[in-house]
């Protein structure tokens, strides 16, 4: 396992725990309509679950490259991958796939990612 020094272990720490509430907020949101046409229909619960998948990955892109090592197991890739399956081409969001990220891929990864947030010691 690589060394972390102590001030990047926090940095890292901080950033897993923003991921993690932004992935439940995204799940939470998209979870709450029964299909990606509606939310689509709904502007203001599109925009927030669009800005909360893509902090996800803003908050995965912010991880060292030590702490994803120390812990390989998780879906590093997948979670870079997620702002790219939300928007296509031109910065245009593709409502099936964020619906799809939100709900079913988010709770994949929220299972995956609890319980290291749950071990970080306050």
């Amino acid at each position: 396992m690589a060394r972390i020094h102590a001030d990047q272990r926090y940095r890292d720490e901080t950033n897993l725990i923003r991921l993690v509430e932004h992935l439940e907020r995204a799940h939470r949101d998209a979870s709450a309509v029964a299909s990606a046409e509606a939310l689509e229909e709904d502007y203001m619960r599109f925009n927030s679950v669009a800005m909360d998948m893509v902090q996800v990955q803003e908050s995965a892109k912010k991880l060292s490259d030590e702490f994803r090592s120390a812990v390989p197991e998780l879906p590093w890739r997948e979670l870079h991958a997620l702002r790219n399956v939300i928007v296509h081409q031109y910065d245009e969001i593709e409502p099936f796939a964020l619906y799809e990220s939100a709900t079913r891929d988010a709770a994949v990864l929220l299972t995956q990612l609890t319980p290291y947030v749950e071990a970080i010691e306050d």
